[in-house]
């Protein structure tokens, strides 16, 4: 069968948006066999064109589905990837290379898995049930959200151009240089969380620190003073 002009129109296409669906069934299938396949574009064709082949695709928005898992996808040229509010509880590897927007708040992940992304500059984990986060190697992050988890301890933070940092809301208990490595960091914010030791941070440029001041420890205290911080707010 010969194939419509307009199909051939798919592969170059750079955006698709389906979030607030009403049809989250068809959309399950059209995620879990890696399909896609919608009335609008491909009505009447006998042939299933997966989203593999949309080779040119740079944002990808499935937010508020009640999505519960997503496949494993190699789309070079996506920049921004969209899952928020949805219901998933693990992520697989993502092979994303000039990624640069990853939102995932809002959902129920327990644990992540190794992230890689050289062009990444903002992740957005917030809302979920993270108890810890792996290694990063996101060398260009500027933003990185993961308050409203259930992080202990955070791993070793070398992310030389992060400018933000928040971590609010988790149960961490303790804070120091041999937990982070942010020289170019300016905003971190701790707020309700379990803290109550900071210590020896390496953060030359930090300008705002908001944190739970009076459960800290009078040393903890005391060195914070010794901060240049602009603005800290209890």
């Amino acid at each position: 069968m010969l194939l419509p002009e307009f199909c051939e129109e798919l592969f170059y296409i750079k955006e698709i948006n389906i979030f607030d669906t009403s049809f989250k069934n068809y959309l399950k299938k059209v995620l879990e066999y890696n399909i896609l396949k919608t009335q609008k574009w491909l009505k009447g064709l006998n042939k299933n064109y997966t989203i593999q082949e949309l080779k040119n695709l740079q944002r990808l928005d499935l937010e508020n589905n009640k999505l519960t898992y997503i496949p494993t996808l190699t789309l070079p040229n996506l920049k921004h990837l969209y899952l928020r509010n949805n219901q998933l509880t693990k992520l697989p590897n993502l092979d994303f290379s000039n990624l640069t927007h990853l939102d995932l708040r809002n959902n129920q992940l327990t644990k992540l898995p190794n992230l890689d992304f050289p062009n990444l500059t903002y992740l957005d984990l917030q809302n979920n049930q993270l108890t810890s986060i792996p290694n990063l190697n996101l060398p260009n992050l500027r933003e990185l959200w993961l308050d409203h988890n259930q992080l202990t301890s955070i791993p070793n933070l070398n992310l030389p151009n992060l400018h933000q940092l928040d971590l609010d809301d988790n149960q961490l208990t303790e804070l120091s240089a041999s937990s982070i490595n942010l020289p170019k960091l300016e905003q971190l914010f701790l707020y309700n969380s379990q803290l109550t030791s900071i210590s020896n941070l390496n953060l030359p440029n930090l300008k705002y620190l908001s944190v739970y001041y009076y459960q800290l420890t009078e040393t903890s205290k005391e060195y914070l003073k010794s901060l240049k911080i602009k603005h800290i707010s209890v």
